[in-house]
């Protein structure tokens, strides 16, 4: 009796801002339960964008919650979301 192992991809993409379409500034990916940065020079990563991802069967699971307002104008910002794909 064979079994299909189903296994769950995940991909955390870094991002300016909430836009799906906005330039993806970092990304981790954990492939076939091993962890990676990915492509050191970005413009090898695989998604320039979280739509691109979405584009190419990525299921966001978790969109970016933001912090609350009033913090200082030099403090940098940034999004994650996580997005899941089953293999």
């Amino acid at each position: 009796m064979a079994t299909d192992k189903v296994c769950q991809d995940l991909l955390y993409l870094q991002t300016p801002t909430t836009w799906l379409e906005d330039k993806v500034i970092g990304m981790s990916v954990v492939e076939n339960g091993v962890l990676s940065d990915g492509p050191e020079d970005p413009a090898d990563w695989p998604h320039k964008t979280v739509l691109e991802a979405i584009r190419d069967g990525w299921r966001v699971i978790q969109f970016p919650t933001l912090p609350p307002t009033g913090g200082s104008m030099d403090s940098h910002v940034f999004c994650e979301f996580i997005l899941e794909k089953l293999t």
